[in-house]
Formats: C-alpha cells, structure tokens, sequence
C-alpha cells in the first residue's frame, strides 16, 4: 500500500481589477485624499467655533481670602466726643461671582469672521476636489503603466518561443550538415539574452504594481490581475478650448478665489477695531468679607461700551491685508498662466504620443513582414542564423514599441484631461 505524504497548496492570493475600480479604490483610500477630507472636516469644526462667538459667555467666579491682621477703621474725635474704631473687614472671607457677559456689538467682527470659516470650508472642498483630479490621473497612469509592463512581458516571451523554435530549426538542420555548430551557440547566446530581458520585465511589472498599490494605499506586495482598457480619444481637439475649459474648471483657480474673499473679509475685521464694542452684563455676586453688609448677596445688570485701539494699529493691519489681496491676484494670474503653460505642454506631448504610435504600427507592419520572409529564406538556405535573430530583433523591437507607444498616447491623453480638470470624451 502506498503512503502520501499530506500537504497544503497555498495559493498566491490576487483579484482582478478594472481602471475604473482603481480610481474608486483611488478616491476612497489614498493618504492625500484622506488628508484633504480632515481639512474639510477641520473647517467645519472652524464654522461651529465661529457660530458661538455669538453666544454668551457663561462665567463663575469664587476665591477665598486669608489676611494677617483683621483691618480696623478708626474714626478720630471730632463729630464724637470721643474715638471709636471698629471692624472694617473680615480676617477671613469668600468671593462669589456668576453670570453671563454678551457682546451686543463687535463692529461686525464676528460675522467677517463666520464668513472667512465659511470660505475656508468653500476652498478646502476646492482643494479637495483639486487632489482628486490629480490622484485619479495619478491612478489611470499607474495602471496603464501595469498593463505597458504586462504586454512587454508578453513581447519577451513572444520572442522567447520564437528563438527557441529557430534553436530546434537550427539543430535539424545541424544534423543534416546545413548549419554550423556557430549557429547553435549563437542561437543560444540570443536565448540568455532574452531571458535577461524576460526576468527584467517581470521586475518591472512587479514594481508597476507596487506603485499602484501605493497609490491605492495597499499592501504594497499585494497582488492582482488587470483588464485591457478601452478609451475614447477625440479625433481632432482644440486647443483654445482646451484653454477655456482649464481656466473655467480647475478648481485650484477657484480655491485662491475663496482665499481671497477670505482676506478681504481680514481687512474688515482690523478696520472695526475702531469701532466702539456694546456690551451686556448680568451676574450675581455673594461676599463676607464686609461684617455689617447686608444682603451679602445680590444681583446686577450691566450695560456698557468699550471703545479701546492703540494708535493708528488696526489701519495698517488692514493695509497689510490690502497688499495681501494684491499678492493673491497675482498669485491667481501666476497660476492661471502656469496652467495654461501645463496644457500646451500636455496637448504637445499629446500630439507627439499619438504620430509616435502611428509609426509604430507602421513600423510594426514591416518588421513582420521582413521577419517571415527572412525566416523563408532561411529554410531555403538563402539566409544565415544572424539574419533571422536580426530580424527576430527588429521584430521585438517594433512589438515592443507598438505597446509602449499606445499606452503613452493614453497616458498623455489622461495628463491632457487632468490638466483641463475634466473629461474631454
């Protein structure tokens, strides 16, 4: 009877995964979405604080006093016939005070500073929106990088069987006195050689992944399949508009926009220093430390005004926010123009990615078409060993450069979407 030793297949754990699905897993797990998400939450915490600077303020006061000596008052001769003193305050006693003070009018400080928590929220979701514009092309590239990796993986091993068929051609034929043992040996230098090759594109899939994974905030080694991709590239696609569409949707454009409004509103809350602020007070307040007082506690209503600045102060501070408003237009003029400059940038490379493709299938075409009649005329004994590996090469070559071209066009055509900040299907 036989004995089989009991074992356990572990398999390598892995998932397929569509663009789309990337870009989901994109936006609901990377870091820097994830911190743009606190900003926005940061702000609205900022908007609550800000609401309940029109509350009033609840306050309760208490201490406790020891003196060293009870302090007396003496009263001198004069409308007595004789001086007396007596008790002026007691050796020990206790303070109470509670209430609540309200700011009837700050000179509208607060609602500037409600509006500018408002902006900050507004800009913080620009913002936001803004890094997930350049994650989801981050993404699109990384995974078309994943599937360019893959098909030169493809190529390799493509080439691989190939060589290794004209290494059996060449070995009949060596039997038969047709070829030399050099074609061997040079056919078998080729093979180490496409291995070497081989071995270093499944590296470099294996790396294309983990940037993905990065990306994606997975675990880094983590391993999955991946689906072709189908994108609708516009045959013809001006670049006026493509002009007109970035300055009109990039949302960092917007975001300097609300931080703008938000010094403006800055400047308002320096100018109402100058501003007389009314007050109400409403307290109770409890002492011993008098002896003959009576009631020891009672209650008070207060209303007043404060009206208080330090020379001209509160006008250069708003100055300053003046010339910051001036920094921020030009800051806005600086980032329009270095958008404008990444769309030309991108719609050129767009441009040049996709002439670069289609002489690639060109050059595809020939190669095929010189490697199967080399191969042809090798089997007549009309070519040699070298020929058909150069051949083969040029073949690999042009396979190769077909792959990398087509997913650089698209890769061009996703920094072209990501630079208008919108889809341009």
């Amino acid at each position: 009877m036989k004995k089989f030793l009991p074992f356990m297949m572990i398999p390598l754990i892995s998932y397929g995964m569509s663009i789309d699905e990337a870009v989901q897993k994109a936006i609901q797990q990377n870091i820097q979405i994830q911190i743009q998400k606190k900003e926005i939450e940061k702000s609205r915490h900022m908007i609550k604080e800000d609401k309940n600077l029109f509350m009033p303020e609840f306050f309760f006061d208490f201490s406790f006093t020891s003196l060293k000596d009870t302090p007396y008052m003496t009263v001198p001769a004069g409308a007595f016939p004789f001086p007396f003193s007596f008790k002026q305050s007691q050796k020990d006693f206790k303070n109470i005070e509670f209430g609540i003070n309200y700011y009837i009018f700050t000179g509208l400080s607060r609602v500037y500073k409600l509006n500018i928590s408002k902006l900050q929220l507004k800009s913080s979701k620009e913002d936001f929106n803004e890094t997930v514009n350049q994650i989801k092309a981050e993404t699109k590239k990384a995974y078309l990088n994943v599937l360019m990796a893959k098909a030169v993986v493809e190529v390799y091993r493509s080439q691989l069987k190939a060589v290794q068929k004209h290494l059996y051609r060449v070995k009949e034929f060596y039997k038969e006195g047709l070829v030399t043992k050099i074609d061997i040996l040079q056919t078998k230098v080729k093979l180490s050689e496409i291995k070497r090759n081989l071995r270093k594109a499944e590296g470099d899939l294996k790396v294309a992944k983990a940037y993905l994974n990065n990306i994606l905030n997975e675990d880094i080694d983590s391993d999955f399949s991946v689906e072709d991709v189908k994108i609708n590239i516009p045959e013809k696609i001006d670049l006026n508009y493509l002009y007109s569409k970035a300055l009109e949707n990039r949302n960092i454009i917007k975001s300097i926009r609300y931080r703008k409004r938000q010094i403006e509103n800055l400047e308002k809350i320096y100018i109402s220093e100058f501003l007389p602020k009314l007050f109400a007070q409403a307290k109770y307040f409890w002492t011993d430390q008098n002896p003959y007082l009576d009631p020891k506690g009672n209650y008070a209503l207060t209303l007043g005004v404060i009206w208080k600045f330090q020379g001209l102060k509160p006008k250069y501070a708003a100055l300053q926010r003046k010339t910051e408003i001036s920094q921020t237009r030009l800051k806005l003029k600086q980032i329009e123009n270095g958008i404008i400059l990444e769309v030309k940038k991108a719609y050129e490379n767009f441009q040049t990615a996709k002439e670069n493709y289609n002489v690639a299938l060109s050059s595809l075409e020939e190669a095929k078409e010189y490697y199967r009649l080399v191969v042809e005329q090798f089997k007549n004994q009309l070519s040699t060993t070298t020929d058909v590996l150069d051949a083969e090469s040029a073949l690999t070559s042009a396979k190769k450069g077909k792959e990398i071209s087509y997913y650089r066009l698209l890769q061009a055509f996703v920094d072209l979407e990501k630079a208008v900040g919108g889809s341009l299907k």
